[in-house]
């Protein structure tokens, strides 16, 4: 392939690039939204009336990580959370950082929460344990959550004290929720939830991204091949292998699309803090289909080589 063609080529892996983390980033922002306006918890929670032992028995959490909040005061703005993935939470976090899978014994507090600080950490203090804030919750420094505080700490969700029920969510909560004992479980009022529209339109429009990306990605395996068909022919009729033209156009296409896939990726990660490592996958499909078309288009040209004399 010509240099010409290469930036041809590059410009439109650039384009799909970039509507794929833009969609991630719109994806990820909504749900934040959607989590500050129902304090942190998506709209399909349930209420159970039982131990987190007794829930925990009855969840499958091969369905989907989930979490059991417990509520540790009247308001409901202090809660503790026992997870097995705290990380997935998918919190909304304007400073410090998100919870990891290996969070113990820290918290995420609102910014109008009075914490104690030794000058490089500060601590939220609750029935005289002190506990890290890592992070301060909420897109902008004042949200709805800016008097929320939630606690890493599977002992006080299992502890007797504090609220009688459990708060259990997740992104598979609907489906696993029916394992649970019909008369002990109280679902939420879809009526709380703030961005029921928005929650209905956006996996509409990530749907609509995605699907014209992968088009798109066909589409320039096939300008590819169109590109470097006139070439290979000369070639031949020079005496160069086929394959070998087949495979050389093949690699540096491949490479041209999987190093402006990370490259776009690694500019992402740093403009964009909604870009979690799972989205590295996502952006190499359309490398991958593209590449995929352009293979298929080659053994079919391959198989008529004799036609080129």
């Amino acid at each position: 392939m010509r240099f010409r063609d290469l930036l041809i080529v590059g410009l439109l892996f650039t384009v799909m690039s970039s509507a794929l983390i833009g969609a991630q980033v719109y994806d990820t922002r909504q749900s934040e939204i959607t989590r500050e306006g129902n304090h942190l918890l998506s709209q399909h929670k349930v209420a159970f009336s039982g131990t987190a032992e007794e829930a925990r028995s009855h969840l499958d959490g091969s369905l989907g990580a989930y979490a059991i909040y417990r509520d540790l005061d009247d308001t409901g703005l202090v809660r503790a959370v026992e997870a097995a993935r705290p990380d997935k939470l998918d919190l909304p976090i304007h400073k410090g950082r998100g919870l990891r899978e290996s969070d113990h014994n820290v918290a995420v507090v609102g910014s109008q929460v009075p914490v104690e600080s030794n000058g490089t950490r500060s601590f939220y203090r609750y029935d005289g344990e002190d506990y890290e804030v890592v992070g301060w919750l909420g897109r902008a420094e004042h949200s709805l959550v800016e008097n929320d505080v939630l606690i890493v700490d599977r002992d006080l969700v299992e502890a007797s004290t504090g609220a009688k029920e459990l708060i259990i969510d997740g992104p598979a909560i609907k489906e696993q929720a029916t394992a649970l004992p019909p008369d002990r479980v109280k679902r939420a009022d879809a009526s709380v939830n703030r961005r029921a529209s928005v929650d209905l339109v956006s996996p509409t429009i990530r749907f609509v991204v995605h699907a014209v990306v992968i088009v798109c990605a066909l589409f320039t395996g096939i300008l590819a091949w169109a590109l470097t068909r006139r070439r290979h022919r000369v070639g031949f009729l020079l005496g160069r292998n086929p394959i070998r033209q087949a495979l050389a156009s093949l690699t540096l296409f491949a490479l041209v699309g999987s190093g402006v896939a990370i490259v776009c990726l690694l500019a992402g990660q740093k403009w964009f803090a909604e870009l979690h490592d799972g989205f590295g996958p996502t952006a190499f499909l359309m490398v991958a289909a593209a590449v995929a078309t352009l293979c298929i288009s080659l053994i079919l040209d391959l198989a008529r080589v004799k036609s080129w004399k």
